[in-house]
């Protein structure tokens, strides 16, 4: 039994709930009180099921829990006053003979440090041992359910969660408030039994009251659940309440039946055994809810930056590049005019008129590779910085991807841009090596036109782009004749079969690079959704949940 728990405890806790999606909070508490429970309550009971019973009061602000402790105990154990919040810290008493149970670190909420003496220390479980308590029962005086200190009202929930019985005190003027049926419906959840000591009736309304509280629970499927009562203004003995026959008589039958004290801790332990598929599945649940809000944001993010891989292509594909700077490199490069009178006097003759066109100073082809180079850079940056904006718009638009760490992901990534250059001249260089790949038998030829592995090689990018759909104007005019020198120039050294066949190479290891570039800028918003957990995390959570619930007790 208790390997089944700290199995289950161990997957609550690696359970991944950091994904910030709607519900993320209320699974992170809902997982907390659950592991805390398991802790509290269930490994220790079910290690010593002779243990003695737990009774925690525990309530409303101004309820009069300490009172009603104190009352039942018939001594003052816990301090009672006007001042709000009274109980800083919970308060515990029992027989001396039972304070081994709760004062040790391996048993009952293991993780509160204990104190003892006259004055309890905030934060601690204070124990207090009584020679007048019945051996077998322990009062827990725990602080408010509707305190203002947060740290005050999370206790209490804990303590709850260790209970045997929980002995809920409110009042006349608040029984109806939503916080007390909150936690009461918790109980319920939990397996808890429970019991409620309506305070502070006016005289004369106690069966009006008590009975329009008894409807209420039993709206609540909380009809079985016993009320006890306690007019306004009672006789007070030293600060404790004089009329407490009925109650008090409850809870020390209890304590002297060992029988029914044994069927409570079991009926307890089986409703507690029997929620945890429940709220197993609740935790369970919102791991798939973030795996399928995961998976949401996953497909808009993968969809905007193939859209941005579609739009390089087409930038690229449509002469795009080839705006400006690259045209005007190009055409010093070549020496236009003798060359665009050679194509327009006859392509056959360009193989004759070729040398003569590329006389004198060595061809600026550098500058045209890094004309290139700047124009391929721009097209990824601006295609990139786009997607990334859109993709972070398009996850703060949705619930899931709200609460999401986009601080600085609408642009793309520094990482990016700076391998986009390295990126390009890798590629060039891979244009240059095919060249001389494939002009291994024809050096003859290449050497008589006097371009060079570099000058060939630049031909081969510049016709790789000479499209004229994104051009306007003249460029349109001039990106043509672009495109028939190089295509010319191509031609003349490897022959068109060749020219297809490396321009093609050329282009698919560009777009291989941009592919890769792309991917990882669309990485870093996938690397947000890494918390979101897995199918198999949530069904082993499930498993270990029907597990416990099939422990025997």
């Amino acid at each position: 039994m208790i390997d089944v728990l700290t199995s289950l405890r161990s997957a609550l806790i690696d359970a991944p709930l950091d994904f910030p999606a709607p519900g993320h909070a209320d699974a992170i508490v809902a997982r907390e009180q659950l592991v805390d429970q398991i802790d509290d309550y269930l490994i220790p009971r079910l290690g010593k099921l002779d243990a003695p019973l737990l009774v925690v009061v525990a309530g409303s602000t101004g309820s009069g829990k300490s009172t009603i402790v104190n009352s039942i105990v018939g001594r003052n154990v816990s301090e009672a006053g006007v001042l709000r919040p009274t109980t800083r810290a919970p308060v515990l008493v029992c027989h001396p003979g039972d304070e081994p149970w709760f004062a040790g670190d391996d048993g009952l909420l293991s993780d509160l440090p204990r104190s003892t003496g006259s004055v309890p220390q905030a934060g601690s479980l204070h124990i207090m041992t009584e020679p007048t308590m019945i051996p077998g029962l322990a009062l827990l005086d725990a602080p408010d359910i509707d305190s203002v200190e947060t740290e005050n009202h999370e206790r209490a929930a804990q303590l709850m969660g260790a209970a045997d019985l929980w002995l809920f005190t409110t009042t006349a003027s608040r029984y109806a408030d939503a916080v007390p049926w909150d936690y009461l419906a918790m109980g319920k959840e939990r397996g808890t039994r429970l019991a409620i000591v309506l305070n502070r009736i006016p005289v004369g309304a106690t069966n009006e009251v008590a009975e329009h509280l008894r409807t209420m629970l039993r709206a609540q499927a909380l009809g079985d659940v016993r009320v006890f009562t306690i007019e306004a203004e009672p006789d007070l003995i030293e600060g404790r309440l004089a009329g407490m026959a009925e109650l008090g008589g409850y809870v020390r039958d209890l304590a002297s039946d060992a029988a029914a004290r044994r069927e409570m801790v079991a009926a307890t332990l089986r409703g507690a055994l029997d929620s945890i598929p429940r709220r197993v599945d609740a935790v369970a649940g919102r791991i798939m809810a973030q795996i399928d809000g995961a998976e949401l944001l996953k497909r808009i993010s993968e969809r905007r930056y193939r859209e941005a891989l579609t739009e390089v292509e087409l930038a690229l594909s449509t002469g795009t590049v080839l705006r400006r700077e690259v045209l005007d490199r190009w055409q010093e490069f070549i020496g236009a005019g003798e060359v665009m009178r050679s194509v327009q006097a006859g392509i056959g003759r360009l193989r004759d008129r070729i040398k003569a066109a590329f006389t004198g100073e060595p061809p600026p082809e550098r500058e045209v590779q890094g004309a290139l180079e700047s124009g391929i850079e721009s097209i990824v940056i601006a295609a990139s910085d786009q997607a990334a904006l859109d993709v972070a718009e398009r996850w703060r638009a949705t619930d899931v991807g709200a609460g999401l760490a986009l601080h600085g992901m609408d642009r793309a990534s520094p990482t990016l841009k700076k391998a986009v250059n390295p990126e390009v001249r890798e590629w060039q260089s891979f244009v240059l090596d095919l060249v001389r790949a494939e002009g291994g038998d024809r050096r003859a030829v290449a050497r008589t036109v006097s371009l060079g592995v570099n000058g060939i090689g630049v031909a081969l990018m510049v016709a790789i782009f000479s499209q004229t759909g994104g051009l306007t104007g003249g460029e349109v005019a001039v990106a043509g004749g672009t495109a028939t020198v190089s295509q010319a120039i191509l031609e003349a050294v490897f022959g068109e079969q060749a020219v297809r066949g490396l321009a093609a190479k050329a282009r698919s290891d560009l777009l291989d690079r941009i592919v890769r570039l792309l991917d990882a800028d669309l990485d870093r918003f996938h690397a947000l959704l890494g918390g979101a957990g897995t199918p198999e995390q949530a069904d082993a959570l499930k498993a270990l949940g029907r597990q416990a619930a099939s422990i025997s007790i």
